[in-house]
């Protein structure tokens, strides 16, 4: 059976259960990639590389180019990413855990990726996590 949003918003009990449900539906996105149209999940994407014009959309299997700004891309993909600094965003679900290393300096850990780690953004970082405990 196939539920429309008024039908959904109907016959949920809560807006968390609404929202819970909602974003099920709106989990996959098109993105318009150098190579063509790709439909992913939001789910997939462990970061984003900002290089210049382009990002770099980083997957467990292979990841892809995208020729669009890094702010719009945040907007595109909602509250699951987080910034990290001015080149890079990450999926908030996949964050493992925050490190220091001598070299990279603060590093976030999504996945088996490190991702290098702003001193600008980490008070963000680190209220989203309290917000999520």
């Amino acid at each position: 059976m196939q539920l429309t949003e008024t039908e959904l918003l109907i016959r949920t009990f809560s807006e968390e259960e609404y929202e819970k449900i909602a974003s099920q539906f709106d989990d996959k996105i098109s993105i318009h990639t150098v190579e063509g149209i790709q439909m992913i999940k939001r789910t997939e994407i462990y970061y984003i590389e900002s290089l210049r014009n382009y990002l770099e959309v980083h997957r467990a299997e292979q990841g892809f180019i995208v020729r669009m700004p890094l702010y719009k891309m945040e907007e595109l993909l909602g509250q699951d990413f987080i910034r990290i600094s001015r080149s890079y965003l990450i999926n908030f679900k996949h964050l493992k855990a925050v490190e220091t290393d001598l070299i990279y300096g603060m590093l976030a850990r999504c996945g088996d990726f490190k991702v290098p780690l702003s001193r600008n953004y980490l008070k963000n970082l680190y209220k989203r996590m309290e917000e999520d405990k």
